[in-house]
């Protein structure tokens, strides 16, 4: 029995290592009141210092009252920091987006009811998206009646549905089992977010206060272990394939299998494609990286699949944005094998033929081993055809070279640009979700794991600003931009009262189309281009700005100001009279909360504001107006395959199609006789 609880102890402490920091033990933190007798909120407290949380999101309320006392006596105290956020939803997308930005637990708080119910959203982001993450509720009494003020069944609204599990500790006695179970939950497997809910009555009463050890030695700790036999078939495939392709997802970042990764790329000269998840698992313009696949992919991303004859599936889940509406369309003529640490995964959405249940790093480990035995291969051939493929269709652009009118594209090269030539070691990106993103996934080089983070199963408008928040706190070491539209900013303003009121030196870059971009296009292309649903502005044009008269007014209020009262009347008269004209003035909104704001319409300002921006310690807030909302291609219709893409436009704005089959002959499986593309409007 002791061998027993000693294994499961040194594998526990591996599998801590990687989710809580290999620092979680340095101090060990919550282990000195061992026999001691605790409240239920006390326990909670040490719990988190066991843990190494250095950070836990939230805002208070009656319900939580001593859960937020425990926590704040141990925040004055040194042993972490409580961070009071402007919602609850962003305390939920800030703890996600801590443990996106460095994979270890994230923790938020929340009371009861409403602030309970806004958690869900971000529990589900995370609970979709494998980011390790715990929220503590607090909760009416276990002697309340059901409908008492503020009561409600948290626990069977999230459990299962918006987490992968959810707890109430009914007794003081259980609360330390609950938390280490929900710690157990949430980092092994398949990552995730997991609940639990405190009563108040709970959070009061006392308990004595066991060994953490004995809790964890409860429960296996052991991650899945592809089988000798598994690993040899797969080096066996690789070994004799001509075209082989890796499809990197999310599961080569949460397993920390980057490095393996670029290893089999190399040596193996095995070209990869990533999810929008496994951004930056290889460097981005590396020869072997064929960049994004899937719904907004590159093209030879997309066709690569369908030319393969072996395609290794690391830590994805065959997602309908990748695969289109018929999965066994995708690959369809390839050996197809897929590791995964979540074994539902295998077989669900595409049967393969070698599903493997693993972790991603420790299966490349052992097949690098075993594919040392064996010859170097040569695939200049596969890697020629590719490369043909790329130059023949590259991703589409709506930048004009000859303008100084503003796109993303234009957007995102720059700061490529201005963060190299500033020697930029370490940068966070975190996406809102719309046509920014997409178009971030396309541009934006990412070329670390952990490097652009964005909300992908969920789709969550409004996650960006407060996981950039997590992020910060995550790594505080990074450059941390957060890049949202202007239907995100909406929707998640109220973090702007966090980053302003700690001065968190995020760079926030809200790109404004006066549209819901994405939503917009697929108006274009179903609905006849009826957008009033999508439509930002409502119907409300810009008109042309009195900018001198305005000014001269506004001279001659500031001329008879005597307070501070007069003068923010002064500025909000002007600011109300502006927004008439330039709706909406998101910029003010942020200098509100104290943020340096700036509003840029041009490609010169853009490029001073993002220098002025990296220049300034603290945070920065850019409002981007681009003059049009551009679509995003290549784009898989929805309900179509990956061999029904749309390319492009035949002039962008045009709204004409070109489809990939009018340039690639999916039946011989090569390119069309038609020559290069000479548009100014695409790039590679």
């Amino acid at each position: 029995m002791a061998t027993i609880v000693a294994d499961s102890a040194t594998t526990a402490t591996r599998v801590l290592d990687r989710s809580l920091g290999a620092g979680w033990q340095e101090h060990r933190r919550g282990r000195h009141r061992y026999g001691e007798t605790l409240s239920g909120a006390a326990v909670t407290v040490e719990f988190l210092k066991f843990c190494g949380a250095d950070v836990i999101f939230g805002i208070p309320g009656g319900a939580s009252l001593p859960l937020s006392d425990a926590l704040t006596i141990a925040h004055h105290a040194g042993a972490f920091r409580y961070v009071l956020t402007g919602h609850e939803q962003g305390a939920g997308f800030e703890a996600e987006g801590y443990a996106a930005a460095c994979g270890r637990v994230g923790f938020c708080t929340a009371t009861s009811g409403p602030g309970a119910t806004n958690l869900i959203t971000p529990l589900a982001d995370a609970f979709r998206d494998s980011r390790p993450l715990i929220a503590l509720t607090g909760n009416t009494a276990t002697t309340a009646e059901p409908e008492a003020f503020q009561g409600i069944d948290i626990v069977g609204i999230t459990r299962g549905k918006a987490t992968k599990a959810s707890y109430r500790a009914n007794h003081p006695d259980s609360v330390q089992e609950l938390l280490v179970r929900a710690l157990h939950v949430a980092v092994t497997g398949r990552p995730g977010s997991v609940l639990v809910d405190l009563p108040k009555d709970v959070q009061t009463r006392t308990t004595v206060m066991r060994p953490w050890e004995e809790l964890l030695a409860c429960h296996d700790w052991s991650p899945p272990r592809a089988s000798d036999e598994e690993i040899e078939r797969l080096a066996e495939r690789l070994a004799h394939s001509e075209k082989p392709l890796v499809v990197a997802g999310n599961g080569v970042v949460l397993s920390h299998a980057a490095g393996e990764l670029r290893e089999l790329c190399c040596r193996c000269d095995v070209p990869a494609v990533t999810t929008v998840h496994g951004l930056g698992v290889l460097p981005a313009g590396a020869p072997h990286n064929l960049g994004m696949v899937g719904m907004h992919g590159t093209m030879v991303a997309n066709l690569a699949p369908y030319l393969a004859d072996v395609v290794v599936v690391l830590g994805a889940r065959f997602d309908d944005r990748v695969v289109g509406a018929q999965p066994e369309r995708f690959a369809p003529d390839a050996f197809v094998a897929h590791v995964d640490v979540d074994e539902r995964q295998l077989n669900r959405v595409r049967r393969v033929d070698l599903p493997i249940h693993g972790d991603v790093r420790d299966t490349l480990q052992r097949l690098l081993r075993q594919l040392d035995s064996g010859p170097a291969p040569n695939r200049a051939n596969w890697h020629a055809e590719l490369a043909a493929i790329r130059h023949a269709m590259p991703t589409p652009t709506f930048d004009r070279s000859d303008a100084d009118t503003l796109s993303h594209e234009w957007a995102y090269s720059t700061i490529n640009r201005i963060l190299r030539e500033m020697n930029v070691p370490q940068t966070v990106a975190l996406f809102d979700v719309g046509t920014h993103q997409m178009k971030g996934a396309q541009w934006f080089a990412a070329s670390q794991p952990r490097s652009f983070i964005t909300s992908g199963g969920m789709g969550t408008m409004g996650a960006a600003l407060p996981m950039a928040v997590g992020a910060h706190f995550a790594r505080p070491d990074a450059t941390v931009l957060a890049v949202c539209g202007d239907g995100g900013m909406v929707m998640s303003s109220h973090e702007l009262d966090t980053i302003g009121g700690y001065g968190l030196p995020i760079k926030v870059l809200a790109f404004d189309d006066a549209s819901l971009g994405m939503v917009g296009h697929q108006h274009d292309l179903f609905c006849a281009g009826r957008k009033l649903t999508s439509d930002r502005r409502r119907g409300r044009a810009t008109r042309p700005v009195d900018a001198r008269g305005m000014a001269r007014h506004l001279g001659e209020r500031l001329n008879d100001v005597a307070t501070a009262a007069e003068l923010t009347s002064a500025v909000l008269e002007t600011t109300r009279a502006l927004a008439l004209h330039e709706w909406p003035l998101f910029a003010t909104q942020a200098a509100a909360f104290g943020i340096p704001s700036e509003r840029v319409h041009d490609k010169p300002a853009f490029a001073a504001a993002f220098r002025r921006a990296m220049a300034t310690a603290g945070p920065y807030f850019i409002q981007v107006m681009l003059p049009a909302a551009h679509n995003t291609y290549p784009m898989i219709e929805p309900g179509k395959t990956p061999q029904d893409i749309i390319w492009r436009e035949t002039t962008p704005g045009s709204g004409v199609k070109v489809y990939a089959r009018e340039h690639f002959d999916y039946q011989s499986r090569t390119l069309r006789q038609i020559a290069a593309s000479s548009d100014p409007t695409v790039s590679t």
